[in-house]
């Protein structure tokens, strides 16, 4: 079966209806055996590719993702646009699982400062979207969305924990915030091709596929309770989570253009790409504290989330599962010992810095003593009376210099 035919027919989805809907031809091809001829497969491949902007902002200056020189004050630009799916697809868009391993990447350079979502996508795969929108809430690096067209639910679910949301024009769509499956049934077609189908289950499997089959004979209740309002839950839960001043109204699956959802607590402002590269920027350089635009992120000391970015790396941690992960009492011990070390070594650098400065005051004192004698003991030579006739009658040495020619010559 054809890969992406496969993850159509696998499960439910979080999308936006209208996109889902036009892809019923691209199904019936995929369904027959056609080639789907897409163009330039590269260029598709290459605008979702990630990059790095170097310290400066140029847009003109980027470098590869995976640079090992990547300049301090850098920030990390990562596309997710189209339909999302948990793995790469050959002639599509990069999966969650390659994204989020964009956003692990980051938060372990220390030369990155910040990220930049940009966001062009009707939604998904269930699968591997919870997991993303987790790294990218848990992110120890500031993450600035940017949409670019259309963030519709489980796009929105993944940049919902993001720092800043912003939009690129009013006709931007965002929303749609729910769970659906959409069931072909194939099987009546292929029965009058010939096809017969056998179901055979095991003795104490009654109840596999108990819920899907109730599906295709169209009784919708078990499977929307025992597996759609599951998945639902979760996500209603993470976008109150993620943004606690959304209005309830936004939760039921409708979508809003950019004005309305600034208003109902879904995006903070409308905005170009150049200032979303910019707020990045900002948030990377901000010394003291990131001021976020809803409550559950609350404002954090970037020192900190410096220090705890250190700490990550130091043990290793893995920033997408970060509330699964305790620091031991050995490892809090660890963090302690090389506190008091770097205190310590902090406190001797600090007396030996001391003393130098105290033997530099010294020198200067004893050089400007020195000076004043010498400037005191200092005798004025009448030149013109004060030399030696030379072999020539033309030729003058100076009694200073005979003196010391037959001083060096005793030696």
């Amino acid at each position: 079966m054809n890969p992406l035919l496969a993850e159509i027919l696998s499960g439910p989805w979080l999308i936006n209806t209208e996109r889902s809907a036009a892809y019923a031809s691209v199904l019936l091809s995929l369904i027959k055996g056609e080639r789907i001829f897409e163009g330039d497969s590269s260029l598709a491949r290459e605008r979702n590719r990630p990059y790095i902007l170097a310290g400066s902002g140029d847009q003109n200056k980027r470098i590869g993702f995976s640079d090992t020189n990547i300049p301090a004050g850098s920030v990390a630009v990562i596309p997710i646009r189209s339909e999302i799916l948990k793995y790469d697809q050959p002639c599509g868009p990069r999966g969650t699982q390659s994204i989020l391993n964009d956003i692990k990447a980051a938060n372990q350079n220390p030369g990155i400062k910040s990220m930049v979502l940009i966001i062009d996508s009707p939604g998904g795969q269930v699968s591997g979207t919870d997991l993303l929108a987790e790294a990218i809430r848990n992110s120890t690096t500031p993450v600035v969305a940017f949409i670019d067209g259309l963030t519709a639910s489980a796009a929105y679910w993944i940049i919902s924990g993001a720092s800043k949301i912003i939009a690129s024009s009013d006709l931007d769509r965002i929303g749609s915030i729910g769970t659906m499956m959409m069931v072909e049934d194939l099987q009546p077609a292929l029965e009058q091709l010939g096809v017969k189908f056998h179901e055979v289950y095991a003795t104490l499997s009654a109840d596999k596929n108990a819920d899907f089959n109730e599906v295709l004979d169209g009784k919708y209740e078990s499977y929307r309770k025992n597996v759609l309002d599951v998945i639902n839950t979760k996500f209603l839960a993470s976008i109150r989570n993620n943004r606690p001043s959304v209005d309830e109204s936004t939760l039921t699956g409708r979508i809003f253009f950019a004005p309305q959802a600034i208003e109902l607590g879904l995006i903070d402002e409308i905005g170009s790409y150049e200032q979303a590269i910019e707020t990045a920027f900002s948030l990377g350089n901000t010394p003291v504290e990131l001021a976020t635009s809803n409550e559950s992120n609350t404002t954090q000391p970037m020192k900190f989330k410096e220090t705890w970015k250190a700490i990550q790396n130091f043990f290793k941690l893995d920033p997408s599962n970060l509330e699964a992960q305790e620091l031991t009492s050995d490892q809090v011990q660890q963090i302690n010992d090389q506190l008091a070390s770097v205190s310590a070594r902090n406190e001797e650098l600090e007396a030996l810095l001391a003393q130098e400065q105290d033997a530099h005051t010294a020198t200067l004192t004893e050089f400007e003593t020195l000076r004043r004698e010498d400037a005191a003991g200092e005798t004025v030579a009448a030149k013109a009376a004060d030399k030696f006739p030379g072999e020539g009658e033309e030729t003058v040495i100076y009694a200073h210099d005979k003196i010391a020619d037959d001083f060096c010559s005793k030696q």
